[in-house]
């Protein structure tokens, strides 16, 4: 049970009835803190927690756990930046040969759908038909 629980019991319920989770910032006050803790208070404005100290001395934390959202665009600009600077786990010679990798299966597949449609187009569709029906028996 967490100390907002204590001080507070008739405290609304979440979804089926259950109590919501620990907040971040209580989680970390009390790691800090410990037993040491007078009361603890949510300020959702800021989206902090705020402990007042048996000494009386206040201390808060944040309830998020990352203050700035990373978007999308940075976190892959940082991992080209990465890549360039040979920070990432793949060197420069594994990506040439996953590049090569890479376009031996495309002319491989585009050469096999090309002489899946010239098989289609040169025999008539009923032979066409029957020759792969029976091809995944071979």
């Amino acid at each position: 049970m967490s100390l907002l629980d204590s001080h507070t019991p008739h405290r609304r319920k979440g979804l089926l009835g259950r109590r919501p989770a620990m907040h971040l910032g209580e989680d970390i006050l009390l790691a800090r803190h410990g037993s040491r803790i007078d009361r603890i208070s949510i300020d959702r404005r800021n989206h902090r927690t705020v402990a007042v100290l048996n000494d009386g001395t206040v201390d808060s934390a944040p309830n998020r756990l990352v203050a700035v959202p990373v978007t999308p665009l940075e976190r892959f600009t940082q991992h080209v930046r990465d890549m360039r600077e040979t920070a990432s786990p793949l060197t420069k010679e594994d990506r040439q040969v996953l590049l090569w990798f890479t376009l031996g299966w495309i002319v491989v597949s585009v050469l096999f759908v090309v002489g899946v449609v010239a098989l289609s187009s040169v025999t008539g569709p009923q032979t066409f038909a029957q020759s792969a029906t029976f091809f995944p028996t071979y």
